[in-house]
Protein backbone atom coordinates (compact mmCIF):
# COMPACT_ATOMS: atom_id res chain seq x y z
CA UNK A 1 0.00 0.00 0.00
CA UNK A 2 1.32 3.42 -0.87
CA UNK A 3 1.75 6.21 1.63
CA UNK A 4 -1.00 8.14 -0.07
CA UNK A 5 -3.48 5.31 0.40
CA UNK A 6 -2.62 4.54 4.05
CA UNK A 7 -2.92 6.53 7.19
CA UNK A 8 -5.51 9.01 5.99
CA UNK A 9 -8.50 6.72 6.49
CA UNK A 10 -10.12 8.06 3.30
CA UNK A 11 -10.75 6.03 0.15
CA UNK A 12 -9.01 7.24 -2.98
CA UNK A 13 -11.15 9.23 -5.40
CA UNK A 14 -12.65 7.06 -8.13
CA UNK A 15 -10.65 7.27 -11.31
CA UNK A 16 -7.53 8.70 -9.62
CA UNK A 17 -4.15 7.09 -10.23
CA UNK A 18 -1.78 7.10 -7.19
CA UNK A 19 1.90 6.39 -7.79
CA UNK A 20 4.31 5.91 -4.89
CA UNK A 21 6.89 8.63 -4.61
CA UNK A 22 5.46 10.66 -7.53
CA UNK A 23 3.84 13.95 -6.50
CA UNK A 24 0.49 14.82 -8.10
CA UNK A 25 0.85 17.39 -10.88
CA UNK A 26 -0.14 20.90 -9.83
CA UNK A 27 -3.63 21.99 -10.82
CA UNK A 28 -3.49 24.28 -13.83
CA UNK A 29 -4.65 27.80 -13.00
CA UNK A 30 -6.05 30.19 -15.51
CA UNK A 31 -3.69 32.95 -16.53
CA UNK A 32 -4.83 36.58 -16.30
CA UNK A 33 -5.16 36.58 -20.09
CA UNK A 34 -7.53 33.62 -19.95
CA UNK A 35 -9.55 35.01 -17.04
CA UNK A 36 -10.19 38.51 -18.34
CA UNK A 37 -13.09 39.35 -20.68
CA UNK A 38 -12.27 39.28 -24.37
CA UNK A 39 -12.80 42.04 -26.91
CA UNK A 40 -14.40 40.25 -29.87
CA UNK A 41 -15.17 41.61 -33.33
CA UNK A 42 -17.73 39.75 -35.46
CA UNK A 43 -18.10 40.70 -39.15
CA UNK A 44 -20.90 39.52 -41.46
CA UNK A 45 -22.23 40.95 -44.70
CA UNK A 46 -25.82 41.40 -43.53
CA UNK A 47 -28.17 40.43 -40.71
CA UNK A 48 -31.19 39.42 -42.77
CA UNK A 49 -33.43 36.49 -41.91
CA UNK A 50 -31.47 33.30 -42.40
CA UNK A 51 -29.26 30.71 -40.77
CA UNK A 52 -25.89 32.45 -40.93
CA UNK A 53 -27.31 35.73 -39.56
CA UNK A 54 -29.17 34.07 -36.70
CA UNK A 55 -26.14 31.96 -35.82
CA UNK A 56 -23.89 35.05 -35.73
CA UNK A 57 -26.36 37.04 -33.65
CA UNK A 58 -26.70 34.22 -31.10
CA UNK A 59 -22.90 33.99 -30.88
CA UNK A 60 -22.56 37.73 -30.29
CA UNK A 61 -25.41 37.85 -27.76
CA UNK A 62 -24.09 34.78 -25.94
CA UNK A 63 -20.57 36.18 -25.58
CA UNK A 64 -21.89 39.55 -24.34
CA UNK A 65 -24.06 37.79 -21.74
CA UNK A 66 -20.94 36.06 -20.46
CA UNK A 67 -19.27 39.41 -19.83
CA UNK A 68 -17.19 39.80 -23.00
CA UNK A 69 -17.01 43.02 -25.01
CA UNK A 70 -18.52 42.32 -28.42
CA UNK A 71 -18.70 44.44 -31.56
CA UNK A 72 -20.82 43.15 -34.45
CA UNK A 73 -20.19 44.73 -37.86
CA UNK A 74 -22.58 44.22 -40.76
CA UNK A 75 -23.91 45.84 -43.90
CA UNK A 76 -27.47 47.09 -44.44
CA UNK A 77 -30.30 44.57 -44.03
CA UNK A 78 -33.34 44.36 -46.30
CA UNK A 79 -35.32 41.93 -44.10
CA UNK A 80 -33.73 42.07 -40.64
CA UNK A 81 -33.52 38.96 -38.49
CA UNK A 82 -35.99 38.88 -35.57
CA UNK A 83 -32.97 38.43 -33.29
CA UNK A 84 -31.68 41.89 -34.18
CA UNK A 85 -33.97 43.62 -31.65
CA UNK A 86 -32.64 41.32 -28.93
CA UNK A 87 -29.08 42.16 -29.96
CA UNK A 88 -29.79 45.90 -29.75
CA UNK A 89 -30.95 45.49 -26.14
CA UNK A 90 -28.01 43.33 -25.08
CA UNK A 91 -25.59 45.05 -22.73
CA UNK A 92 -21.96 44.72 -23.82
CA UNK A 93 -22.85 44.29 -27.49
CA UNK A 94 -22.17 47.11 -29.93
CA UNK A 95 -23.70 47.04 -33.42
CA UNK A 96 -21.88 48.85 -36.24
CA UNK A 97 -23.29 49.19 -39.75
CA UNK A 98 -20.98 49.74 -42.73
CA UNK A 99 -23.09 50.97 -45.65
CA UNK A 100 -20.60 49.75 -48.27
CA UNK A 101 -20.54 46.17 -46.93
CA UNK A 102 -22.78 44.39 -49.42
CA UNK A 103 -23.28 40.86 -50.68
CA UNK A 104 -22.81 41.56 -54.39
CA UNK A 105 -19.36 42.12 -55.87
CA UNK A 106 -18.58 45.82 -56.35
CA UNK A 107 -14.96 47.03 -56.47
CA UNK A 108 -15.83 50.52 -55.20
CA UNK A 109 -18.09 49.41 -52.37
CA UNK A 110 -15.75 46.58 -51.44
CA UNK A 111 -12.78 48.97 -51.17
CA UNK A 112 -14.81 51.34 -48.99
CA UNK A 113 -15.89 48.48 -46.75
CA UNK A 114 -12.30 47.23 -46.48
CA UNK A 115 -11.09 50.69 -45.42
CA UNK A 116 -13.94 51.03 -42.91
CA UNK A 117 -13.01 47.70 -41.33
CA UNK A 118 -9.35 48.72 -41.25
CA UNK A 119 -10.22 52.01 -39.53
CA UNK A 120 -12.23 50.12 -36.92
CA UNK A 121 -9.30 47.79 -36.25
CA UNK A 122 -6.93 50.75 -35.91
CA UNK A 123 -9.30 52.65 -33.62
CA UNK A 124 -10.10 49.85 -31.17
CA UNK A 125 -8.10 47.01 -29.71
CA UNK A 126 -9.63 43.56 -30.23
CA UNK A 127 -8.37 40.23 -28.97
CA UNK A 128 -9.89 38.21 -31.79
CA UNK A 129 -11.79 38.76 -35.04
CA UNK A 130 -14.48 36.30 -36.10
CA UNK A 131 -15.49 36.66 -39.76
CA UNK A 132 -18.61 35.09 -41.26
CA UNK A 133 -19.64 34.13 -44.83
CA UNK A 134 -17.67 34.71 -48.00
CA UNK A 135 -17.75 38.50 -48.60
CA UNK A 136 -17.29 39.67 -45.01
CA UNK A 137 -14.85 36.79 -44.54
CA UNK A 138 -12.68 38.04 -47.38
CA UNK A 139 -12.76 41.72 -46.40
CA UNK A 140 -12.35 41.01 -42.68
CA UNK A 141 -9.34 38.78 -43.19
CA UNK A 142 -7.72 41.28 -45.55
CA UNK A 143 -8.35 44.16 -43.12
CA UNK A 144 -6.65 42.25 -40.32
CA UNK A 145 -3.71 41.44 -42.58
CA UNK A 146 -3.07 45.03 -43.68
CA UNK A 147 -3.42 46.40 -40.13
CA UNK A 148 -1.42 43.57 -38.54
CA UNK A 149 -4.49 43.01 -36.44
CA UNK A 150 -5.48 40.27 -33.99
CA UNK A 151 -5.84 36.60 -34.93
CA UNK A 152 -8.80 35.72 -37.15
CA UNK A 153 -11.16 32.78 -37.06
CA UNK A 154 -13.31 32.41 -40.15
CA UNK A 155 -16.70 30.70 -40.34
CA UNK A 156 -18.03 30.28 -43.90
CA UNK A 157 -21.44 28.85 -42.80
CA UNK A 158 -21.33 26.37 -45.67
CA UNK A 159 -19.63 27.09 -48.96
CA UNK A 160 -20.15 28.20 -52.58
CA UNK A 161 -18.20 25.37 -54.22
CA UNK A 162 -21.18 23.95 -56.12
CA UNK A 163 -24.80 24.81 -56.77
CA UNK A 164 -24.35 28.59 -56.90
CA UNK A 165 -22.09 29.40 -59.85
CA UNK A 166 -21.00 27.72 -63.06
CA UNK A 167 -17.71 25.85 -63.40
CA UNK A 168 -15.62 28.97 -63.98
CA UNK A 169 -17.23 30.93 -61.13
CA UNK A 170 -16.85 27.99 -58.73
CA UNK A 171 -13.16 27.68 -59.68
CA UNK A 172 -12.61 31.37 -58.86
CA UNK A 173 -14.33 30.93 -55.49
CA UNK A 174 -12.06 27.99 -54.65
CA UNK A 175 -8.94 29.91 -55.71
CA UNK A 176 -9.89 32.93 -53.59
CA UNK A 177 -10.60 30.76 -50.56
CA UNK A 178 -7.25 28.97 -50.92
CA UNK A 179 -5.45 32.30 -50.75
CA UNK A 180 -7.61 33.77 -47.97
CA UNK A 181 -7.31 30.64 -45.81
CA UNK A 182 -3.71 31.64 -45.08
CA UNK A 183 -4.94 34.80 -43.33
CA UNK A 184 -7.02 32.98 -40.69
CA UNK A 185 -5.68 31.21 -37.64
CA UNK A 186 -8.64 28.82 -37.57
CA UNK A 187 -11.50 27.81 -39.88
CA UNK A 188 -14.84 26.92 -38.30
CA UNK A 189 -16.94 24.31 -40.10
CA UNK A 190 -20.53 23.43 -39.22
CA UNK A 191 -19.91 19.73 -39.85
CA UNK A 192 -17.06 17.30 -40.47
CA UNK A 193 -18.22 16.95 -44.06
CA UNK A 194 -17.97 20.71 -44.47
CA UNK A 195 -14.37 20.62 -43.28
CA UNK A 196 -13.60 17.72 -45.62
CA UNK A 197 -15.08 19.56 -48.61
CA UNK A 198 -12.73 22.49 -47.93
CA UNK A 199 -9.66 20.30 -47.47
CA UNK A 200 -10.45 18.29 -50.61
CA UNK A 201 -10.14 21.53 -52.60
CA UNK A 202 -6.84 22.56 -51.01
CA UNK A 203 -8.41 25.17 -48.73
CA UNK A 204 -6.61 25.29 -45.38
CA UNK A 205 -4.86 22.46 -43.57
CA UNK A 206 -6.34 19.78 -41.30
CA UNK A 207 -5.07 21.31 -38.07
CA UNK A 208 -6.70 24.64 -38.90
CA UNK A 209 -10.29 23.32 -38.90
CA UNK A 210 -12.62 23.08 -35.92
CA UNK A 211 -16.23 21.90 -36.02
CA UNK A 212 -18.70 24.06 -34.07
CA UNK A 213 -22.33 23.17 -34.74
CA UNK A 214 -24.66 26.04 -35.54
CA UNK A 215 -26.80 26.49 -32.42
CA UNK A 216 -30.42 27.52 -31.98
CA UNK A 217 -32.45 28.75 -29.03
CA UNK A 218 -34.38 25.57 -28.22
CA UNK A 219 -36.84 27.16 -25.78
CA UNK A 220 -39.50 28.37 -28.28
CA UNK A 221 -39.82 24.85 -29.73
CA UNK A 222 -40.20 22.81 -26.54
CA UNK A 223 -43.92 23.51 -26.27
CA UNK A 224 -44.64 22.93 -29.96
CA UNK A 225 -47.01 20.01 -29.40
CA UNK A 226 -49.25 22.10 -27.12
CA UNK A 227 -49.57 24.85 -29.76
CA UNK A 228 -50.24 22.57 -32.72
CA UNK A 229 -54.02 22.96 -32.91
CA UNK A 230 -53.91 26.77 -32.62
CA UNK A 231 -51.16 27.03 -35.25
CA UNK A 232 -53.07 24.78 -37.67
CA UNK A 233 -56.20 26.88 -37.25
CA UNK A 234 -54.23 30.06 -37.94
CA UNK A 235 -52.87 28.57 -41.17
CA UNK A 236 -56.26 27.23 -42.28
CA UNK A 237 -55.47 23.52 -41.95
CA UNK A 238 -58.24 21.00 -41.31
CA UNK A 239 -57.83 18.29 -38.70
CA UNK A 240 -57.88 15.49 -41.31
CA UNK A 241 -55.17 17.05 -43.53
CA UNK A 242 -51.56 15.83 -43.48
CA UNK A 243 -49.43 18.97 -43.60
CA UNK A 244 -46.00 18.85 -45.26
CA UNK A 245 -43.94 22.00 -44.87
CA UNK A 246 -40.58 23.66 -45.34
CA UNK A 247 -38.85 26.84 -44.17
CA UNK A 248 -36.31 28.32 -46.59
CA UNK A 249 -35.60 30.99 -49.16
CA UNK A 250 -37.44 30.29 -52.38
CA UNK A 251 -34.44 30.05 -54.68
CA UNK A 252 -32.87 27.26 -56.76
CA UNK A 253 -30.16 26.26 -54.24
CA UNK A 254 -32.88 25.27 -51.74
CA UNK A 255 -34.35 22.67 -54.12
CA UNK A 256 -37.88 24.01 -53.67
CA UNK A 257 -38.87 23.17 -57.26
CA UNK A 258 -38.00 19.52 -56.62
CA UNK A 259 -40.05 19.67 -53.41
CA UNK A 260 -43.15 20.96 -55.22
CA UNK A 261 -42.76 18.39 -58.00
CA UNK A 262 -42.25 15.60 -55.47
CA UNK A 263 -45.26 16.76 -53.46
CA UNK A 264 -47.39 16.75 -56.63
CA UNK A 265 -46.48 13.11 -57.28
CA UNK A 266 -47.27 12.10 -53.71
CA UNK A 267 -50.52 14.10 -53.70
CA UNK A 268 -51.82 12.14 -56.67
CA UNK A 269 -52.39 9.16 -54.35
CA UNK A 270 -53.01 11.05 -51.10
CA UNK A 271 -56.05 13.34 -51.38
CA UNK A 272 -55.73 15.07 -47.97
CA UNK A 273 -52.10 16.13 -48.42
CA UNK A 274 -51.14 19.82 -48.09
CA UNK A 275 -47.87 21.66 -48.72
CA UNK A 276 -46.98 24.89 -46.90
CA UNK A 277 -43.82 26.85 -47.68
CA UNK A 278 -42.60 29.42 -45.18
CA UNK A 279 -40.37 31.88 -46.99
CA UNK A 280 -40.10 34.12 -50.01
CA UNK A 281 -37.80 34.59 -52.96
CA UNK A 282 -37.48 34.76 -56.75
CA UNK A 283 -39.11 31.36 -57.34
CA UNK A 284 -42.38 32.22 -55.61
CA UNK A 285 -44.40 32.81 -58.78
CA UNK A 286 -42.86 29.82 -60.56
CA UNK A 287 -43.71 27.47 -57.68
CA UNK A 288 -47.32 28.62 -57.56
CA UNK A 289 -47.55 28.11 -61.33
CA UNK A 290 -46.18 24.57 -60.98
CA UNK A 291 -48.86 23.83 -58.40
CA UNK A 292 -51.58 25.33 -60.60
CA UNK A 293 -50.54 23.27 -63.63
CA UNK A 294 -50.61 20.12 -61.47
CA UNK A 295 -54.15 20.94 -60.33
CA UNK A 296 -52.95 21.59 -56.77
CA UNK A 297 -53.44 25.35 -56.46
CA UNK A 298 -55.70 24.83 -53.42
CA UNK A 299 -53.28 22.40 -51.76
CA UNK A 300 -50.02 24.38 -52.05
CA UNK A 301 -49.59 27.68 -50.21
CA UNK A 302 -46.69 30.05 -49.66
CA UNK A 303 -46.92 31.80 -46.31
CA UNK A 304 -44.21 34.38 -47.01
CA UNK A 305 -41.18 35.71 -45.17
CA UNK A 306 -43.20 36.88 -42.16
CA UNK A 307 -43.43 33.33 -40.81
CA UNK A 308 -41.81 32.65 -37.43
CA UNK A 309 -40.52 29.12 -37.10
CA UNK A 310 -41.97 28.61 -33.61
CA UNK A 311 -45.46 29.50 -34.88
CA UNK A 312 -45.22 27.68 -38.22
CA UNK A 313 -43.61 24.33 -37.40
CA UNK A 314 -46.14 23.14 -34.77
CA UNK A 315 -48.82 23.13 -37.50
CA UNK A 316 -46.96 20.55 -39.58
CA UNK A 317 -46.99 16.76 -39.64
CA UNK A 318 -43.80 16.44 -41.71
CA UNK A 319 -40.88 18.78 -42.46
CA UNK A 320 -38.88 18.51 -45.69
CA UNK A 321 -35.64 20.34 -46.51
CA UNK A 322 -34.67 19.54 -50.11
CA UNK A 323 -31.57 21.75 -50.54
CA UNK A 324 -28.98 21.12 -53.24
CA UNK A 325 -26.27 22.57 -50.98
CA UNK A 326 -26.58 23.22 -47.24
CA UNK A 327 -24.06 24.03 -44.53
CA UNK A 328 -26.03 22.35 -41.77
CA UNK A 329 -29.71 23.24 -41.99
CA UNK A 330 -30.81 25.33 -38.99
CA UNK A 331 -34.47 25.07 -40.04
CA UNK A 332 -34.01 21.30 -39.99
CA UNK A 333 -32.84 21.47 -36.37
CA UNK A 334 -35.79 23.73 -35.45
CA UNK A 335 -38.17 21.15 -36.93
CA UNK A 336 -36.41 18.39 -35.00
CA UNK A 337 -36.68 20.39 -31.76
CA UNK A 338 -40.42 20.69 -32.45
CA UNK A 339 -40.68 16.89 -32.46
CA UNK A 340 -41.48 16.63 -36.18
CA UNK A 341 -40.52 13.73 -38.39
CA UNK A 342 -38.20 15.09 -41.07
CA UNK A 343 -36.94 14.36 -44.57
CA UNK A 344 -33.74 15.98 -45.86
CA UNK A 345 -31.42 15.69 -48.81
CA UNK A 346 -28.07 14.02 -48.19
CA UNK A 347 -25.96 17.16 -48.75
CA UNK A 348 -23.61 19.20 -46.58
CA UNK A 349 -23.96 18.62 -42.87
CA UNK A 350 -27.54 17.31 -42.94
CA UNK A 351 -26.61 13.61 -42.84
CA UNK A 352 -24.60 14.33 -39.67
CA UNK A 353 -27.51 16.27 -38.17
CA UNK A 354 -29.79 13.27 -38.77
CA UNK A 355 -27.16 10.75 -37.63
CA UNK A 356 -27.00 9.26 -41.13
CA UNK A 357 -30.73 8.50 -41.14
CA UNK A 358 -31.39 7.47 -37.51
CA UNK A 359 -33.27 10.70 -36.75
CA UNK A 360 -34.96 11.26 -40.12
CA UNK A 361 -35.13 10.08 -43.72
CA UNK A 362 -32.38 11.07 -46.17
CA UNK A 363 -33.00 11.35 -49.91
CA UNK A 364 -30.70 12.22 -52.84
CA UNK A 365 -30.64 15.89 -53.94
CA UNK A 366 -32.50 16.88 -57.10
CA UNK A 367 -34.79 13.83 -57.05
CA UNK A 368 -38.54 14.63 -56.93
CA UNK A 369 -39.50 10.95 -56.99
CA UNK A 370 -37.39 10.21 -53.90
CA UNK A 371 -39.12 13.11 -52.13
CA UNK A 372 -42.51 11.78 -53.20
CA UNK A 373 -41.68 8.30 -51.92
CA UNK A 374 -40.46 9.69 -48.57
CA UNK A 375 -43.61 11.81 -48.10
CA UNK A 376 -45.83 8.83 -48.94
CA UNK A 377 -43.94 6.56 -46.56
CA UNK A 378 -44.18 9.01 -43.68
CA UNK A 379 -47.92 9.50 -44.33
CA UNK A 380 -48.65 5.78 -44.53
CA UNK A 381 -46.41 4.64 -41.66
CA UNK A 382 -47.41 6.74 -38.61
CA UNK A 383 -45.50 4.52 -36.20
CA UNK A 384 -42.26 5.11 -38.13
CA UNK A 385 -42.98 8.84 -38.33
CA UNK A 386 -43.62 9.05 -34.57
CA UNK A 387 -40.45 7.10 -33.77
CA UNK A 388 -38.33 9.34 -36.01
CA UNK A 389 -39.94 12.42 -34.47
CA UNK A 390 -38.92 11.27 -30.98
CA UNK A 391 -35.38 10.56 -32.11
CA UNK A 392 -35.19 13.92 -33.87
CA UNK A 393 -36.30 15.79 -30.75
CA UNK A 394 -33.73 13.98 -28.61
CA UNK A 395 -31.00 14.65 -31.16
CA UNK A 396 -31.79 18.39 -31.35
CA UNK A 397 -30.39 19.11 -27.87
CA UNK A 398 -26.89 18.74 -29.35
CA UNK A 399 -27.54 21.94 -31.32
CA UNK A 400 -28.50 24.28 -28.46
CA UNK A 401 -27.12 27.82 -28.56
CA UNK A 402 -25.51 27.37 -25.14
CA UNK A 403 -23.38 24.47 -26.35
CA UNK A 404 -22.36 26.42 -29.44
CA UNK A 405 -21.28 29.48 -27.45
CA UNK A 406 -19.37 27.41 -24.89
CA UNK A 407 -17.46 25.64 -27.68
CA UNK A 408 -16.78 28.91 -29.47
CA UNK A 409 -15.37 30.74 -26.47
CA UNK A 410 -13.18 27.74 -25.67
CA UNK A 411 -11.93 27.88 -29.28
CA UNK A 412 -11.09 31.59 -28.92
CA UNK A 413 -9.00 30.83 -25.82
CA UNK A 414 -7.17 28.06 -27.65
CA UNK A 415 -6.33 30.37 -30.54
CA UNK A 416 -5.08 33.09 -28.18
CA UNK A 417 -2.87 30.61 -26.30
Amino acid sequence: MTAAASGSGRAPIAGAVVAAGVPAPPRRTRSPREARPLAILHAITRLDRGGSSDCTLLQAIGAARRGHHVTLVSGPSDAPSPLLDQARRQRGLRLVEIAALRRDLSPLHDLRALLALARLLWARRFDIVHTHTSKAGALGRLACAITLGPPVVHQPHGHLFYGYHGRFGSALVVLAERLLARLARRQIALSWRGAEEHLARGIGRPGEFSVVRSGIDLRPFRSASRRGAACRMRLGLRADEFAVGSLCRLEPIKGVEELVRGFARAAAGLPRLRLLLGGDGPLRGHLLELARRAGLADRVSIEGAWVRAAEFLPALDLFVLSSRNEGMGRALVEAMASGLSVVATAVGGMPEVLEEGRAGLLVPPGDPQAIADAITRMRNEPRLAADLGRRARARSVVFGAGRMNHALLRLYREVLR
